[in-house]
C-alpha cells in the first residue's frame, strides 16, 4: 500500500532544499558588504556630524522567491496531509480538508469548516496545534508569512556596537543612540555624532541579516532562525497527524 502522506513528506524535503538554496543566497549577499559608512551633517546643526552605516544594495528578488517557495511547501505539507486523511477515511473526492488557520480561538471553529470532509478525531488533532494567533503564534505566522506580499516580506536589517578605543580620551561634544537601532525607512543606522572639532576613536562591531518585514510575530526576526524553526515544527506535526491516524485505524498500516 502506498504512503498517504508521501506527497507532505515531498513538500517538506523540498522547503528544506529552498531553505538551504536560501542560506547560500544570503550568505553570497552579505559576503559583498552591502554597506558603507558615510560621514553626515546633522540635519538640526550643521557644525555636528553623524556617522552612520547605510545600505549600498538592495536584496536580491530572489532572496524573497526562495522565501515563498520555503513556507508555500511548508503549509502545502500540512494542507496535503489532511487531503491525505480525508481520502483515507473514505472521502473520495475531499473539497474541504485544508489545515485550519484562524485569526483567533473564537474563531476555530469557523476556520474548521475548510477541514470539513476530515474526521472530527483529526479536526480535534489540528485544533490541538493552537494555529490561531494567541496560541502557537509562529504556527499562525506560517499563513501570514505565505499570504503577504512576498516583494515586501523581507529586508536588510544590520545590528551593531560602538566601543570607545581603550585608553582614548574624547575631546569635544559627541553622542551615541543606546542601543543603536536599525532605521528601516532610510535603510541606515546612527553610529555617532561629534560636535565640531570634536575627536573621537571607537570600533564598531557590524552584523547584517536579512529579516521578516511587516509580518506579525515574526517582524524583525532574522529570516533564517524564523524558517529552520518552522521546518522543525511542521515535520513534528505531520508526525503526530500520521500517528494519530494510524491509532485510530483511518490509516491503516
Amino acid at each position: 500500500m502506498s504512503d498517504p502522506f508521501e506527497s507532505s513528506r515531498r513538500k517538506i524535503a523540498r522547503a528544506k532544499e529552498h531553505f538551504l538554496n536560501l542560506h547560500r543566497e544570503i550568505e553570497k549577499f552579505t559576503l559583498v558588504n552591502p554597506y558603507e559608512r558615510v560621514i553626515e551633517p546633522h540635519p538640526d546643526n550643521p557644525d555636528h556630524l553623524i556617522h552612520k552605516i547605510k545600505m549600498t544594495k538592495e536584496i536580491p528578488a530572489s532572496i524573497a522567491d526562495t522565501t515563498a517557495d520555503v513556507v508555500n511547501n511548508l503549509r502545502n505539507a500540512l494542507d496535503n496531509s489532511g487531503y491525505a486523511v480525508a481520502v483515507a477515511s473514505g472521502v473520495a473526492d475531499p473539497k474541504f480538508s485544508a489545515f485550519p488557520f484562524a485569526r483567533s480561538v473564537a474563531q476555530m471553529a469557523n476556520s474548521l469548516g475548510r477541514s470539513k470532509d476530515i474526521p472530527k478525531e483529526i479536526q480535534s488533532l489540528f485544533c490541538g496545534f493552537q494555529p490561531y494567533l494567541g496560541g502557537d503564534d509562529l504556527l499562525w505566522a506560517l499563513n501570514e508569512i505565505c499570504n503577504g506580499d512576498k516583494h515586501k516580506m523581507v529586508i536588510p536589517i544590520g545590528t551593531g556596537m560602538v566601543r570607545a578605543a581603550a585608553g582614548v580620551e574624547s575631546v569635544g561634544y559627541f553622542s551615541m543612540p543606546e542601543p543603536h537601532v536599525w532605521n528601516r525607512a532610510k535603510n541606515e543606522m546612527e553610529l555617532i555624532t561629534l560636535g565640531k572639532d570634536a575627536k573621537f576613536k571607537y570600533n564598531f562591531h557590524f552584523r547584517f541579516s536579512v529579516a521578516f518585514n511587516d509580518i506579525q510575530v515574526v517582524d524583525g526576526e532574522p529570516v533564517l532562525g524564523v524558517l529552520d524553526d518552522l521546518c522543525g515544527k511542521v515535520e513534528s506535526i505531520l508526525v503526530c497527524i500520521e500517528a494519530e491516524s494510524r491509532r485510530l485505524g483511518i490509516v491503516k498500516a
